[in-house]
Formats: C-alpha cells, sequence, structure tokens
C-alpha cells in the first residue's frame, strides 16, 4: 500500500504543488518587467506601426530594429484592453500549467512517474524565472512540444509534417524559433549515427527541419527573422539574462544536478545511444550559453533524467488515460481558481500613486531620465512622455546601449552624455549610483521623493 502511494499517488500530489506554485507566482509585476513594454509595442502596432518596418519609443532609441514578437504582443494589448491585468495573468498562468503538464507527459512516456515527476520538478526550478508575462514563456512551451514530437520521431521513424506549420508560426511570437529547428537537426543526425533507420527514412525525416528553416521565413518579415538572431552578441554585455549562468545559483543549480544525472547514467553504459548523447551535447550548450536559455536545456534534459532515474526504480507503464485526464484536470482546475486570484491581484499598484499623478501632470514630449528598471513601466503607463532608458535592447543602437549603461554606473563621460540629453525631469531610485549623484549634486532639486522613488528636475526649471 505504501509502496503504491509512493509509485503513483506521491507524483501526482507533487504535481499539484507544481501548479500551486504557477497560480501563486502570477501577480501585477514590478516596474522593472518586461510586460510593460511588451504592452506598449502592442499599442503601437496595433495602432500606425508596420509590422516590417516598426517605428520607435522615443528620441533617444534610433536603432533598425525587427518586430520579432508582434504577434504575442498585440495579442497581449488586446487582453488587456478586454480584461485588464488580470486576463493576462491567468493567460500566462494557464500556459505555465501547459509547460508543466507538457514536460510531465512527455517524461512519463520515457519512465513511471515517481521519475517522470522529479524530472518535472526540476524543470520547473529552473525554468521558473523566466515564466513570466513575457512572449518567450510561448517559446517554452513550443520547445516543449518540439522535444516530445522529435523524441518520438527518435524512436518510431515517421516524421512529423505538423512541424514545418508550427515552424512558420513561431517567428511571428518570439525570436527563440531556431531551436525548434535545431532540435529536429540535431534528432536527424542522430538517427543516421545510429544506422537503425533506412536511408530513405532518414530522407524524409530531414525534410522536416529543412522545411521548417524554409517555412520560418516565409512569415510578413520575410529574411528579416535571419538579422534579428545577429544582434543578440552585442546586447549580452548590457543584460543578464543573455550573460552565462552562474552554476551556484538557486536556478542553475538543479541543471547541473540533471546534466550530471544523464552523463553518469551514459558513462555507465557500454554502447553509445548517438540520439541520446547529440542531444544531451545540445541541452549542455544551452545551458552554458545564457540564462535565457537554461529553461531550454532543462526541458531538454527533462526525459533523459526521468529515464535515467528508470533504471533505479521498478519499471511502468506508459501513461494510461485515466492519469492523463487526472493530470489534465488537475491543471484545469488551477487554471479555473487562478480566474479569481487575478481578478484580485489586478488591483495593485505598481509605483506609489504620487509617481504616476507627478508624471501625468507634464506636458507630452517631456524627456525623463529613468533608472533602467523604471522604464519598462514608464513606457505602457506613461506613452507620452520621451524615456531615455529601458530593458528592450532591440531598439538601441550599440553607442546608445552604452550611453545609458554608463548614465546608470557614472562612467567616464556620464555627465557630458546627460548634458546632451537635455532632460526635463529625472526619476530615480535613491539607493542606486545615479540616484546618489543626482540627490547630492546642487545642478538638481528634489520635486517629492520616498524609500525607492524620487523626482527631480534641473534647479534651471525651478
Amino acid at each position: 500500500m505504501i509502496t503504491a502511494f509512493i509509485r503513483r499517488v506521491l507524483p501526482v500530489l507533487g504535481l499539484c504543488v507544481l501548479m500551486g506554485s504557477a497560480v501563486r507566482q502570477q501577480v501585477v509585476p514590478g516596474a522593472d518587467n518586461d510586460l510593460w513594454f511588451h504592452l506598449r509595442f502592442g499599442r503601437e502596432l496595433l495602432g500606425d506601426w508596420d509590422i516590417s518596418a516598426p517605428g520607435h519609443l522615443s528620441s533617444f532609441d534610433s536603432a533598425d530594429w525587427v518586430a520579432t514578437q508582434w504577434l504575442p504582443q498585440m495579442g497581449l494589448a488586446r487582453l488587456v484592453d478586454a480584461g485588464g491585468l488580470a486576463a493576462v495573468l491567468w493567460v500566462v498562468g494557464t500556459l505555465v500549467l501547459a509547460l508543466v503538464c507538457l514536460v510531465y507527459l512527455t517524461c512519463r512516456r520515457e519512465a513511471a512517474p515517481l521519475p517522470a515527476a522529479m524530472a518535472t520538478g526540476l524543470t520547473y526550478v529552473v525554468a521558473a524565472p523566466g515564466l513570466g508575462p513575457r512572449p518567450q514563456l510561448l517559446s517554452y512551451v513550443l520547445i516543449a512540444v518540439c522535444c516530445a514530437a522529435w523524441l518520438k520521431t527518435v524512436e518510431d521513424g515517421r516524421p512529423r509534417w505538423w512541424l514545418v506549420a508550427l515552424a512558420w508560426l513561431w517567428p511571428m511570437l518570439h525570436g527563440m524559433w531556431p531551436v525548434g529547428v535545431l532540435l529536429g537537426a540535431v534528432a536527424v543526425a542522430g538517427m543516421a549515427l545510429q544506422r537503425r533507420w533506412s536511408a530513405p527514412t532518414l530522407r524524409w525525416v530531414a525534410l522536416v527541419p529543412l522545411l521548417s528553416l524554409v517555412a520560418s521565413a516565409c512569415t510578413p518579415l520575410g529574411l528579416d527573422v535571419f538579422r534579428s538572431l545577429g544582434a543578440v552578441g552585442s546586447r549580452s554585455a548590457y543584460f543578464t539574462e543573455w550573460a552565462s549562468p552562474s552554476f551556484s545559483s538557486v536556478a542553475a543549480l538543479p541543471l547541473l544536478v540533471m546534466a550530471a544525472v544523464v552523463v553518469l547514467d551514459g558513462l555507465r553504459r557500454s554502447t553509445v545511444d548517438w540520439p541520446e548523447a547529440l542531444w544531451l551535447g545540445l541541452a549542455i550548450a544551452w545551458a552554458l550559453y545564457s540564462v535565457r536559455t537554461a529553461p531550454v536545456a532543462a526541458i531538454m534534459l527533462a526525459p533523459m533524467v526521468a529515464r535515467s532515474v528508470q533504471r533505479l526504480v521498478p519499471a511502468d507503464a506508459g501513461p494510461s488515460r485515466r492519469e492523463v485526464v487526472v493530470v489534465l484536470g488537475a491543471a484545469a482546475v488551477a487554471s479555473a481558481v487562478l480566474v479569481p486570484v487575478a481578478a484580485q491581484r489586478d488591483e495593485a499598484r505598481v509605483v506609489p500613486a504620487w509617481v504616476d499623478q507627478r508624471l501625468d501632470a507634464m506636458p507630452g514630449g517631456s524627456a525623463v531620465l529613468d533608472e533602467w528598471d523604471f522604464g519598462p513601466y514608464l513606457l505602457w503607463r506613461h506613452p507620452d512622455l520621451q524615456v531615455v532608458a529601458h530593458g528592450y535592447g532591440d531598439v538601441f543602437t550599440d553607442a546608445e546601449l552604452a550611453r545609458n549603461a554608463g548614465l546608470m554606473l557614472q562612467q567616464p563621460g556620464w555627465r557630458e552624455d546627460l548634458d546632451e540629453l537635455d532632460v526635463d525631469v529625472a526619476l530615480v531610485d535613491p539607493d542606486t549610483p545615479l540616484g546618489y549623484a543626482l540627490m547630492d549634486d546642487p545642478g538638481w532639486r528634489i520635486v517629492e521623493a520616498d524609500d525607492a522613488y524620487a523626482l527631480l528636475e534641473p534647479t534651471a526649471q525651478s
């Protein structure tokens, strides 16, 4: 009885805990969250902006950029118009629940409920920091879909042509679409090295990633979807999510454990499973590449972790219809619970009321020097103002990003840059280097301040 509880009931309870955590995490985000500028982009794209030639958010950004997330941005703006932030929180939470279910059911095809739940739990811990209200969440869900599909193809040799249609849709959702193509290419290479399948079968299967690459260029953006990929490298120095992860962090340690489990299990075997070996290599590459791609690695590693742990516990049949219904039913209940929870949390304030009131009273077109962390919210809530800094690096040139970083950190020449900006006010955090510098500067007067925000203006305007 106890053994049956541990093997079958405990894993489902663990999944319910993960789903409860997903519901709990859906709160109105802070001023630094990317949701706000995605909402602003969506509003502009629904208005006068052209998808193939988008405009600029202020006079302080001038890069030629590609709107790689235009479809979800427009969708987010529509959601807010229809149901407020509560609607966004519900959709985001439901997508996270879908991701949990996808990872678990994929792992469940490889292992018993307990190993599958363990692998899903580790994946959730790694991915949790990136599961916010951003278009990249859609990429993580689609990566889980592609992983399940290609693992099945490696097993049965059948090409799944619907992946080509998915590859056409993906570049309109988020810039992480090449991951899906690479998953297919690596799976095909592994199948070829394994020498299990005939040449005609491999040719048909290889057409899927090849056609997927072609389909990705057949969106309204055309070949610009490839041009946008080259901009990431120049921005990585300014945004921590594109930096390499620290494996001492809470989210990265489980990823290290996942990789170690799969590697040690592979070393114990006398023969090489080429599809698994190449899959593992690609997952490790994503893990080392950046913080943002660590969840990609975890999603890829999850079924292999489940398979490795399975060798230590009694075998079990694949998921029954009843088990699938229970898992999906639990997700549906969690999604339903999220409706009133999101509605209640929608009333939370992002910044103190006086900040919005002061900025609302400013003439349209006023230039605001802001902390990098305040910019996203200001873009959405105060679209008539000219905001200097925010976290959407694509719209800035390299020189503009360097200027903003210099202002935030008081690097040499920052005062000259500030004079050239000719801003009307500054909204800063009193505890940051920029806040310290301006609040102690006789050339600036404090209009209003609290522990987290200070609004200042040049004394020449007082």
